[in-house]
């Protein structure tokens, strides 16, 4: 199935999609993602969308699937990419780049929205200027609870964070986690 396929009925798929697309502006590859988060409408807890809340911040979850979604929380900027039909509020959370120069400068989805400059400019923009493209497939997928979640059972330990496994740029990892080839094309 093609990506704008599945970003189109599946957040869950295009959380694991993502992983290893490079994400472009003005045709500039930033990096490849590493890590995302799925937030799911109506029933997740953790969205901003739960049960319907519409407010004037978290509107361009509401467009159609392919608009950015950017909002500021604790002084950080948050990029989304929004899945889903028109009123069907459903996101991706871009959390981690693996950077092309090595340098891990974008492990947490404030530290890469801070490096880019990616800010409320691009919210409820569609993937014209800052994109994401197929690039990289990762050896492995794993999904563990979403980080820094502070809501109820069952959706603070969803499993909906979403990483390429061994990955030394993904905002948390375990000690004895990382790998040295973590992508299909470097083997």
């Amino acid at each position: 199935m093609e990506f704008t396929e599945v970003m189109a009925t599946d957040t869950i798929g295009t959380a694991k999609a993502l992983l290893g697309m490079a994400l472009e502006h003005n045709g500039k590859t930033l990096g490849w993602i590493v890590e995302t988060e799925a937030y799911l409408f109506p029933e997740d807890m953790a969205s901003h969308s739960f049960a319907g809340r519409r407010t004037p911040r978290n509107e361009a979850m509401y467009l159609s699937d392919g608009h950015w979604y950017v909002y500021q929380i604790y002084g950080h900027q948050m990029l989304n990419l929004v899945t889903c039909a028109e009123n069907v509020a459903e996101a991706v959370l871009i959390r981690a780049l693996e950077l092309p120069s090595g340098e891990i400068l974008a492990n947490g989805p404030g530290k890469l929205t801070a490096l880019f400059g990616l800010d409320k400019r691009f919210d409820k923009q569609n993937l014209t200027d800052l994109r994401v493209v197929e690039a990289k497939n990762p050896l492995q997928i794993a999904s563990r609870s979403r980080i820094g979640i502070n809501c109820v059972e069952p959706w603070k330990s969803a499993a909906l964070n979403f990483y390429v496994a061994g990955n030394e740029n993904i905002s948390r990892y375990a000690k004895g986690e990382m790998q040295t080839v973590t992508w299909k094309n470097e083997q």
